[in-house]
């Protein structure tokens, strides 16, 4: 199968230079400008790198790559030379990357809005129309672990899982209006999603997000066949309340939901709240204006913990608990006539355990959940429907397929 070899990669400016464990041509000196005609290794080496158009020349000089480019180096394009000198000698047959693509590889990236670098809106069009989904459910995407990564997380290759992929979960998300300011109409051929890139922890390295964020509209990707999930409006009433609470991109399934009720012309009153770190982390803070300014029964409230209006510190829980959602909502919160939908960090959450004589135990911080129980709520629990809904996600769950 070959070695791995190990690559430091120092960019400067147009010019990335890359140290290898090991000498490529002894002390000879070798320049390509143009992609060579030959096949040995490092003919091969110096096609891939320069199937970049960007690229304008490579040299291999001892155990020393240089790769000049006509604009500056970003930490994706350093990651794919680095990753093209790395395997070079490593032989896969039959399963090569573009091979791997054809198999595993079923939709198609068809828009990226980048709010920030660390946070997209993407659609993605599957090569066959996906059925059967219901706002507020989710699927899966996933990349092969012989793509590139967009940052420089220590991952450690392991040529035996190079033909498997990465697959993580995502809620549906939506835009509610588009840029006539319509309301979105579900597609069957296309679905939005809202994501964060995530950061490598002490623990774990994520491995789908980072190479989600090294690809450009029309790379192809994996998209799940079937949409999951609970979290839906089954249950609600033309005439309730309903209470969407989020952190992060937890809004994603909030806002699919939203739309389908203003599509059929809910006559309950309406309020999105959403929490986040920072205000630069609110990918759809254009758009809630748009959606209040048409239906009157429609509410937001968008805030930054790190970043408080009044310099005062507050998560959702402590607008629940001292009565500002209520006064937000503009009427008593009242478990008959009022649905509650929360997405995001668990700690806002904070479901209990269900105990087998019936009781609750919640966790040591109090959440959403014991406050709205206390009200008189009720905990969606197995295939009980309650009115308080939920939906549990935080960092990248890493999974191999």
């Amino acid at each position: 199968m070959g070695q791995v070899i190990s690559v430091t990669a120092t960019p400067v400016g147009n010019v990335a230079i890359f140290t290898l464990d090991r000498s490529l041509t002894g002390q000879a000196h070798v320049v390509y400008e143009t992609p060579p005609a030959s096949d040995d290794p490092l003919d091969r080496l110096a096609r891939r790198i320069l199937a970049d158009p960007a690229v304008q020349s490579v040299s291999f000089q001892s155990n020393v790559v240089t790769v000049t480019r006509g604009d500056t180096w970003d930490v994706g394009e350093v990651n794919t030379v680095r990753d093209a000198i790395s395997t070079m000698f490593v032989h896969y047959g039959a399963d090569d990357p573009d091979h791997l693509r054809t198999i595993h590889y079923n939709a198609t990236i068809t828009h990226i809005r980048e709010h920030n670098p660390e946070l997209w809106i993407l659609r993605v069009r599957p090569d066959e129309p996906r059925e059967g989904y219901q706002p507020g459910q989710y699927t899966t995407l996933g990349l092969g672990f012989w793509e590139p990564r967009a940052d420089e997380a220590p991952e450690e290759f392991d040529p035996g899982r190079h033909d498997r992929m990465a697959l993580r979960s995502y809620s549906v998300s939506s835009s509610i209006v588009d840029e006539r300011g319509e309301l979105v109409i579900p597609r069957d051929d296309e679905f939005e999603f809202y994501i964060v890139k995530v950061r490598p922890g002490q623990t774990e390295i994520p491995a789908l997000t980072p190479r989600l964020f090294n690809k450009r509209v029309g790379d192809r990707l994996f998209m799940g066949r079937k949409f999951a999930g609970h979290y839906t409006l089954e249950g609600v009433r033309p005439t309730d309340n309903v209470v969407f609470l989020s952190t992060g991109t937890g809004e994603a399934p909030q806002n699919a939901m939203t739309a389908e009720l203003l599509r059929r012309g809910h006559e309950g009153r309406i309020l999105n709240v959403v929490c986040v770190r920072y205000m630069r982390d609110l990918g759809y803070v254009h758009v809630h204006p748009q959606v209040a300014a048409r239906w009157p029964n429609y509410r937001y409230h968008l805030f930054a913990t790190r970043e408080p209006a009044d310099g005062r510190k507050v998560y959702i829980q402590d607008l629940l608990a001292d009565g500002t959602i209520e006064e937000m909502l503009g009427t008593p919160l009242d478990p008959a006539s009022t649905h509650f939908f929360l997405c995001g960090n668990p700690s806002m959450i904070g479901l209990p355990t269900w105990n087998e004589d019936g009781t609750l135990t919640f966790p040591a911080t109090r959440g959403v959940a014991q406050i709205l129980t206390e009200r008189g709520f009720t905990l969606d629990h197995r295939r009980t429907r309650g009115n308080v809904h939920y939906e549990e996600f935080w960092a990248e769950r890493k999974v191999e397929a």
